[in-house]
């Protein structure tokens, strides 16, 4: 049932690209930019369990996005072309959480279209002491042909890569369903293996490879939670600390202000208003969440809840992104709705 279901999402997106309609579509849900997100960058999905962005995918964007007439901007240009109705569409590109797969791979493709990204940097990727569970998770199931998982009270097949893959999505949809999940796995992770801060440190940027990767004309770091733990699972002092605490932590080793934030999750795991007004009473100038969507002037107005779009699907990532570029995300969770996404905003 989940092949099927990606078939139809696969087939679907490839129509609505190539046949225009996502054009069309963007005509009302296009808006005056996008943000595309992205996490890993990899040549080879397989080996990380259908996850993370295929390299030549991310190429194949960016030549897309010049052909289809857009700059590629920074985050700051982006709000002030989002002020003045004259001005060119635009894309944003964002990379969530540090991975040093986003200089030893990204880069390279950034240099040769001369297009800037934000990488967002949890505090705790950089120290290794981040409970990255979405990777244990991957690691746990990668190793092994089979995995017990006691919360859940079952014994997860694991003996080939569909069934590694499965597991993978499972699990994963398991702790989204609540965050609080995410401290049960701690045993089956010490049962299998799993080394977090070995693998934060094999996957992640170094301390002097986040310093070194902001001083890069391209890349600019911005702030991502200290501990990338669920904000809604905690109180407004532990928001304001978990925030404030790596937004310090970046700025003391870049030596300049860090005015943009990513929201770890998105909006399953913040109230919307609340992280929004903690955000912006930290001194930060903007925020981004993980909803659909594409900028509009309005998000210029309240720039702490700006809505991005997933850049990243391994059975045809290009398709995925131009589709997110029109707006036809936006178009499809609305329901043919308010093309601006307006969280935290009462009806």
């Amino acid at each position: 049932m989940e092949k099927i279901k990606r078939q139809v999402k696969t087939y679907g997106l490839r129509f609505l690209y190539h046949s225009g309609a996502a054009g069309l579509i963007g005509r009302i849900y296009g808006g005056r930019g996008v943000i595309l997100m992205f996490h890993e960058f990899t040549h080879c999905p397989h080996s990380m369990l259908d996850q993370g962005c295929r390299i030549d995918d991310f190429e194949a964007v960016l030549a897309a996005v010049r052909a289809d007439g857009r700059d590629i901007v920074g985050f700051g240009e982006a709000l002030q072309r989002l002020a003045d109705p004259d001005s060119p569409p635009f894309v944003v590109l964002t990379f969530d959480d540090g991975y040093r797969s986003n200089l030893e791979l990204a880069l390279p493709v950034m240099e040769r279209y001369e297009a800037p990204a934000i990488i967002f940097v949890p505090t705790g990727m950089v120290t290794r002491t981040v409970n990255a569970w979405w990777l244990g998770l991957r690691d746990m199931i990668v190793s092994n042909e089979a995995i017990d998982v006691e919360p859940l009270g079952m014994r997860l097949d694991c003996a080939d890569l569909d069934a590694k893959i499965a597991a993978l999505r499972r699990l994963t949809a398991w702790v989204w369903d609540d965050f609080r999940r995410v401290d049960l796995l701690d045993d089956a992770f010490a049962a299998h293996g799993v080394r977090m801060p070995d693998l934060v440190e094999r996957l992640a940027m170094s301390e002097r490879e986040m310093i070194q990767a902001d001083r890069h004309p391209l890349i600019e770091i911005g702030a991502h939670t200290t501990t990338h733990r669920a904000l809604g699972l905690l109180s407004a002092d532990e928001v304001a600390t978990d925030i404030g605490d790596n937004k310090r932590f970046l700025e003391e080793r870049l030596q300049r202000e860090v005015p943009y934030f990513a929201y770890p999750y998105g909006p399953p795991s913040i109230t919307g208003r609340r992280e929004a007004d903690i955000v912006k009473a930290l001194g930060f100038r903007a925020a981004m969440t993980t909803e659909p969507g594409c900028l509009f002037p309005e998000h210029g107005e309240d720039p702490y809840l700006i809505p991005r779009q997933d850049a990243e699907y391994t059975e045809d990532g290009l398709a995925q992104a131009m589709c997110g570029l029109h707006g036809v995300f936006r178009a499809l969770a609305s329901r043919g709705g308010t093309p601006a996404v307006r969280l935290g905003v009462a009806a």
